[in-house]
């Protein structure tokens, strides 16, 4: 019988390839792993995925990690930030997520570094679902990042039924920026790492890297700090493909849906009839079928 405490790791969703080592521009590359990080003696095991970007020695990590007990079951997952231009020193910001005995999710949140600025909401939908959200913007105007925490509740007790942790990062060759190359390569990239409890288990599901242009999340910073609402629909590039899938799935539903006319009768040089005792005329081969005096 299996254990069904194991955590369904790692779905991935996107569109670079993973693993992988991609250089962007001459002084740019990002990073894509998944590997075991530390095996302990009584055979539990750390296993962790990966990104990391690397712009003009600057470096900017984010780990997804999973602690497996020797007996397969997986209580917590944690989330690892490390950014060089405001983390001075190699210390993680960390972001632990615990499955709790009820089968909900309890996220503890340590956040030590500077920010820019920092926007928390509470909103409540009309069926009392409550959703927490917190996003920190950290950086300069060339080399800045968002970091998203959105916990959705059932009410406004401490626990969430799902969490989705949030990074955009952006490093623009902008008119102010120091020390850059003139072949600087404008990057902007996002990972979404959603995580909720399917029968008892984690289900882990990762999207991105993906890419966007720097104005775009350049625009959503600003519409974040602006309104205090995170979603990920601000960003214009991603609003723009959504619509356009839903426009290509919308148009694919009414061509569904409508029935083709059967030719005209007067343009079948290759009509076929059926006779009274049931023989075809004609070889029928790709041609529309009439039938005539069928029922005489």
């Amino acid at each position: 019988m299996g254990n069904n405490n194991v955590a369904c790791f790692l779905r991935l969703r996107g569109s670079l390839p993973f693993p992988s080592h991609i250089q962007l521009g001459t002084d740019a590359t990002i990073n894509m792993k998944t590997s075991i990080a530390h095996r302990f003696h009584d055979g539990a095991f750390n296993e962790d995925a990966e990104v990391a970007y690397t712009v003009e020695g600057s470096k900017c990590n984010l780990v997804l990690l999973r602690y497996v007990c020797n007996d397969g079951k997986v209580n917590s997952v944690v989330f690892l930030f490390h950014d060089s231009i405001i983390c001075s020193s190699q210390k993680n910001q960390t972001l632990a997520i615990f499955k709790t005995e009820t089968g909900l999710l309890r996220a503890c949140h340590f956040f030590t570094c500077s920010t820019t600025w920092t926007k928390t909401r509470k909103n409540v939908d009309a069926w009392g679902g409550v959703t927490d959200t917190r996003v920190h913007l950290y950086g300069t105007a060339n080399r800045c990042g968002l970091l998203v925490l959105e916990c959705k509740k059932n009410d406004s007790h401490e626990d969430a039924k799902a969490v989705t942790i949030a990074h955009y990062f952006v490093s623009s060759n902008g008119s102010v920026a120091v020390n850059r190359s003139s072949q600087t390569t404008d990057i902007g990239f996002s990972v979404l790492t959603k995580i909720g409890v399917c029968d008892g288990k984690f289900d882990i599901t990762v999207e991105g890297p993906e890419r966007h242009p720097v104005f775009d999340l350049l625009h959503m910073f600003n519409e974040v700090n602006t309104t205090g609402i995170w979603k990920p629909s601000l960003c214009p590039h991603c609003s723009n493909i959504r619509r356009e899938h839903s426009t290509m799935f919308s148009q694919s539903d009414s061509e569904d849906n409508v029935v083709p006319l059967p030719p005209r009768l007067g343009s079948q040089r290759n009509a076929t009839t059926i006779a009274n005792n049931g023989r075809f005329r004609g070889h029928a081969n790709g041609s529309y079928i009439r039938c005539r005096n069928f029922y005489a």
